[in-house]
């Protein structure tokens, strides 16, 4: 009886120091603040198939730490698939920037935007010549996340960041 006594109480206590290392590991912070380390900067940049194979516009978005406060920069390219420079590469015109400092929301929508990318990691690479390449990395070689295909979610994905911080839809015109 004592034995039994001894293995019903082990099981307890048991139990419960599971259920106490469970609940310390819930309570982690996920913050989009703590992806930047000391002058640090993050780069999204997109790059779609406007041109077929021979690629098309690029955008990018830099974010960077500036007055203690997140701020965004985010650039647009126009093409003309017919003009490329001397290597045979479809000519980049700067077409628009936009500055904005980052809100909680837009925050919330970038850590959005990244667990989707590294989700779509995990899916069957596409093989072709055309397709929308999108990716992440920062300035110190920290962070480096890449994915390239003409998958619609990745294409959504990156819409609905553009809607969340509130700039144009992409459209991928085919020339």
């Amino acid at each position: 009886m004592k034995n039994i006594f001894f293995i019903f109480s082990s099981i307890i206590c048991i139990n419960c120091s599971n259920n106490e290392s469970t609940k310390k590991n819930s309570n982690v912070d996920y913050s989009f603040d703590n992806i930047l380390g000391y002058q640090d900067t993050l780069f999204i940049k997109s790059r779609f198939a406007d041109c077929g194979e021979w690629g098309g516009h690029n955008e990018l978005i830099k974010i960077y730490s500036f007055e203690n406060k997140m701020k965004l920069t985010y650039t647009t390219y126009k093409i003309d698939c017919g003009v490329r420079d001397k290597s045979g590469s479809i000519t980049q015109v700067e077409n628009s920037i936009k500055n904005k400092f980052l809100s909680h929301d837009d925050k919330s929508s970038l850590m959005k935007y990244i667990n989707n990318l590294m989700k779509y990691k995990f899916i069957r690479n596409e093989f072709g010549n055309s397709g929308n390449t999108f990716s992440i990395e920062d300035s110190k070689g920290q962070l480096k996340l890449s994915q390239y295909g003409n998958n619609g979610s990745l294409l959504t994905n990156y819409n609905d960041l553009m809607k969340n911080l509130g700039f144009p839809n992409v459209i991928v015109k085919n020339n």
